[in-house]
């Protein structure tokens, strides 16, 4: 096995892109997020993070839209096409996370995108 397919930190530093996809109709927004994947500092951190916050509880729901929204916001690096009150609504690590905790729909797309290793490795 070629040690390039196992070291697989630095395209996921880089990051990939996903449109966001309308949930009622399939089709594609033109909003385009940059985000990093599962193997990122990022996520490796903001996971510890939420594993530290959470520990003192018996059960917990690691799809929860509290416990997965935090994560998501620190492994998003950009996006373009989103607008606020008719304004384009820049990024910023403080809009991130605005976004995803008041969007379910977001956190659940990027989450679902980043949880594919290939969306980063190109298969």
């Amino acid at each position: 096995m070629d040690i390039n397919q196992l070291a697989t930190v630095e395209k996921h530093e880089v990051g990939a892109e996903l449109h966001l996809v309308d949930p009622v109709t399939g089709e594609k927004e033109d909003a385009l997020f940059r985000v990093k994947g599962t193997d990122s500092k990022a996520w490796r951190d903001a996971l510890k993070d939420q594993r530290r916050k959470y520990a003192d509880q018996e059960e917990m729901d690691f799809f929860d839209h509290e416990y997965l929204s935090p994560m998501v916001a620190k492994i998003i690096i950009g996006w373009e096409g989103l607008a606020k009150d008719g304004e384009p609504w820049e990024y910023s690590e403080e809009n991130a996370m605005f976004l995803c905790e008041n969007s379910p729909i977001v956190v659940n797309q990027i989450f679902a995108f980043i949880v594919n290793r290939e969306n980063f490795t190109g298969g």
